[in-house]
């Protein structure tokens, strides 16, 4: 017969993200007791903690979330790596483009050249 041991924690107080508490609470349990503790074990805890809290969250706490979640999203498309390469290859292009149309100057022996032609 398996036994499964559970052990129950009803409050943790700490200034450092979940992850991080579940984690070096898994650590110490794991040194004390010898069990071994998964990673996906503590991934779904944290996944629970998450449900858990945003179900606590008033109606202008989960619009202020949302919000904030758009423009974390926004940023982060607008700088990605593959948006910041494209943007400078385009503005090498455009520098490009305009060298191009402009006329290209004529050396000065040319132009002294040029000069005397027209004189003659």
């Amino acid at each position: 017969m398996t036994t499964n041991n559970s052990i129950l924690v009803d409050n943790v107080r700490s200034n450092k993200s979940d992850n991080m508490v579940w984690a070096e609470m898994a650590f110490l349990l794991k040194k004390q007791t010898g069990l071994y503790i998964s990673d996906i074990c503590l991934t779904r805890l944290s996944l629970e903690i998450r449900k858990l809290k945003e179900a606590a969250l008033t109606p202008e706490q989960k619009e202020a979330k949302e919000h904030f979640d758009e423009a974390v999203e926004q940023f982060v498309e607008e700088h990605s790596v593959d948006n910041v390469l494209a943007k400078a290859d385009e503005e090498k292009a455009k520098a490009k483009g305009k060298r191009k149309s402009s006329k290209p100057r004529a050396s000065a022996k040319k132009q002294k050249e040029e000069k005397e032609k027209v004189a003659n």
